[in-house]
């Protein structure tokens, strides 16, 4: 039987083209290019790795968005996350400035989230959505935050809907309540997360298929779109937009799927397979999706047999739809989060999250 704190995320993915019915009306976006660079800096070598300042207040599971500060300088910052040794969720909000290699501490969240839905970046604001507010999950939040970093403020948004396509056994609400992926495709957000039921007993836990859902900052509304996944399975995924699709890994890599908002419809693609990238980061440079590191399960029916924590690197061309190994992390990592900026003229991408120093790693492509 399977256990109801179990992270861990086996999903299956399908094509559905099936919408509910809500007071937005889906119209065809337009492609979303990832911004375009200045002239890069030939000084760094690709398919690298350098260890770069400490992240504060050590922390996993943590979001991670990517702005521009008014100097022109990239900030990534790291939201939530848990405490790698009491694992307990976290409000902390930390920045770190790619340019300068240093951190500052920035306006907590409301209130403790980690193992979020991730978090997406639109006009200079960064949205999540879901998340944990205890160590084993049963009272997870469907809430949606926006934060401002011009300003260092939060504000809460409307909350993802219940699922409106059914309802549990006995008649119990779906919700979708963390352990996701988001993306943004023409202003809008994007997230697959996990479906969590009501257990009155127990809290919340997740038995039931991930959710899709989009947001539309402009009318704070959400819509429920097809779902990914054909039958209930569990745990965080990963992936990322490419040439406004939306790609989607699930993570125990035996199943890969993207979403095209033009068409309200998912097409399986060649799956990485070799075992499970639980906890694993990702992030997407020039239409390619990156994957690091991550854990490797033997057994699904428990939460306590790890084979081996990984350090490997691996990208998706979406353009030839095939996958390649590349140069290793530093050392083994799980639990960390990524994204891309651009530094020097030159994509980077920033791995964070760990349990002391080498929590902040940076990977040129």
């Amino acid at each position: 039987m399977r256990s109801r704190s179990l992270w861990v995320g086996l999903f299956a993915l399908g094509v559905t083209g099936m919408t509910a019915c809500t007071d937005e009306t889906m119209t065809e976006p337009s492609r979303t290019a990832e911004p375009h660079p200045p002239a890069p800096d030939l000084a760094v070598a690709s398919n690298t790795w350098v260890v770069k300042a400490t992240m504060p207040q050590y922390r996993t599971g943590v979001a991670t968005a990517t702005v521009t500060n008014a100097a022109g300088r990239p900030i990534v910052y790291a939201i939530g996350g848990v405490n790698p040794i009491w694992k307990n969720p976290q409000q902390t909000v930390t920045a770190y400035n790619a340019a300068t290699n240093t951190w500052t501490v920035r306006r907590p969240l409301p209130l403790r989230l980690a193992r979020t839905n991730g978090a997406g970046v639109i006009n200079g604001k960064i949205y999540i959505s879901g998340g944990c507010r205890d160590h084993q999950c049963f009272y997870p939040t469907n809430a949606l935050y926006m934060y401002d970093p011009a300003k260092d403020v939060w504000t809460q948004k409307r909350s993802i809907p219940p699922d409106s396509t059914s309802n549990g056994p006995y008649g119990e609400n779906r919700y979708a309540d963390g352990n996701g992926v988001t993306g943004v495709i023409n202003g809008k957000l994007y997230v697959v997360s996990g479906c969590f039921e009501n257990d009155s007993e127990h809290g919340y836990f997740e038995s039931c298929s991930p959710l899709f859902f989009r947001y539309n900052p402009a009318t704070d509304r959400w819509l429920q779109l097809p779902s990914p996944f054909a039958v209930p399975e569990y745990g965080p995924s990963i992936g990322g937009v490419i040439d406004g699709k939306f790609y989607v890994m699930t993570s125990n890599a035996a199943n890969f799927a993207a979403y095209d908002p033009a068409t309200n419809r998912w097409t399986p693609l060649n799956a990485l397979g070799g075992g499970t990238r639980y906890e694993a980061a990702s992030a997407v440079v020039g239409g390619k999706l990156y994957v690091f590191g991550g854990l490797r399960y033997d057994n699904f029916s428990t939460d306590t047999l790890i084979v081996d924590t990984l350090a490997t690197t691996v990208r998706y061309d979406a353009a030839t739809r095939t996958w390649a190994q590349r140069a290793d992390l530093p050392g083994p990592r799980a639990g960390s989060a990524a994204d891309r900026l651009y530094l020097n003229g030159k994509a980077r991408i920033e791995v964070l999250g760990g349990s002391g120093t080498g929590n902040n790693l940076q990977y040129t492509p």
